[in-house]
């Protein structure tokens, strides 16, 4: 049925369009000025911190005699932490995300994400409490067992993957049915090294940065995982199936298309695990025996700086010189870390770029 001329005039007059025209105009004024206050307000505290740091620091020649040395202790250890946790972290993450974008059935990889999702959501300090009440006694008498481990499971779980045959590799269940060798092998170590009577490698304190390479690396993983496995799930499916349209196997897939094409996402994750291993407290301070020992060597104790800004606010007088060699460490692990962040979202965008542009041209 026709509607009314006169009814339809009076909804599409001049008048009435303009007047809503100046409403969602409003609205959008409005809704732009929350979003321009949000963005403000986050910028100026990401900038008042550093500024009221400098700030508090000034003038620079008030720094007590010995704050620098004592920073370099603290930057060592910080790095000597950091370095034996992404020696842990960044393997299993990056070999995970592999399998998970690259192998896994479907419905694996629907359970892999999660648990490790929720591995994430733990609060570091159970991990500092299971690192300190039962690995540090136990990994006193066996390091050289963890060792061992890392050359034999890989060999051992290539062995077997191989033994079980093509159609079981390529159902993408292959983790589960390789788990009892890995069980078997590491209760087959662990005996052996418990029949010795002197450990083969002993270190002075049951508290070192290998404890928490083990504990910091597996807090770490969800945080590598998850970022590894977006840039592998961006890069076009197409790349992939082209090269199986030419004969090549998965393993060629991915190491001669995927992991190029995605080695920027993959860099990312490494900075990003980098960055979450650095700034850890809790698992470093409960693990590390907190002593301010220079060098390198994984088997000693060691102090990060996050360590040292947990345990010496307390007791720091304000304006004391304590008090600014504790703002000195929080500014130089502020920049560090916002420096790690910052080029690992610089290598995610250009990764972003890179492969919008190729699927563009495709």
């Amino acid at each position: 049925m026709p509607g009314n001329p006169v009814t339809c005039d009076r909804f599409l007059s001049r008048d009435l369009v303009l007047a809503a025209a100046r409403r969602r105009a409003r609205l959008e004024r409005l809704r732009g000025g929350f979003v321009w206050a949000g963005t403000a307000i986050v910028l100026t505290g990401l900038l008042a911190i550093p500024l009221y740091l400098v700030g508090a620091l000034l003038p620079w020649s008030n720094l007590p005699d010995g704050a620098g040395a004592r920073l370099g202790v603290l930057l060592a250890g910080t790095l000597r932490a950091t370095a034996c946790a992404i020696a842990v972290a960044l393997p299993l993450g990056l070999a995970t995300a592999m399998f998970t974008a690259h192998y896994a059935a479907p419905r694996l990889r629907a359970w892999i994400k999660p648990a490790l999702e929720i591995l994430d959501a733990v609060p570091t300090v159970v991990f500092g409490l299971v690192a300190a009440a039962t690995l540090a006694p136990w990994l006193k008498q066996h390091v050289a067992t963890v060792l061992a481990l890392i050359a034999i499971v890989p060999v051992a779980l290539l062995a077997a993957g191989m033994a079980f045959g093509a159609r079981v590799r390529r159902a993408g269940w292959l983790p589960l049915w390789l788990l009892p060798a890995l069980v078997a092998v590491a209760a087959l170590a662990v005996a052996i090294a418990a029949r010795q009577e002197t450990p083969l490698i002993a270190p002075p304190t049951p508290w070192n940065a290998m404890l928490i390479g083990l504990a910091l690396g597996v807090a770490a993983l969800p945080t590598v995982f998850s970022v590894a496995e977006d840039a592998l799930f961006l890069v076009p499916r197409a790349q992939s199936q082209a090269a199986f349209a030419l004969g090549a196997t998965r393993w060629q897939a991915l190491t001669t298309v995927l992991l190029p094409a995605a080695g920027s996402g993959l860099l990312a994750a490494a900075l990003l695990g980098v960055s979450r291993c650095f700034g850890e407290t809790m698992i470093v301070l409960m693990a590390s025996g907190n002593t301010p020992i220079g060098g390198f060597d994984p088997l000693l104790g060691l102090r990060s700086i996050s360590a040292e800004l947990a345990l010496g606010l307390p007791e720091a007088a304000p304006h004391g010189e304590a008090y600014r060699s504790l703002l000195l460490a929080a500014l130089a692990l502020l920049v560090l870390t916002m420096l790690l962040s910052l080029c690992a979202d610089v290598v995610r965008e250009r990764l972003r770029r890179r492969l919008r542009g190729s699927g563009g041209a495709a």
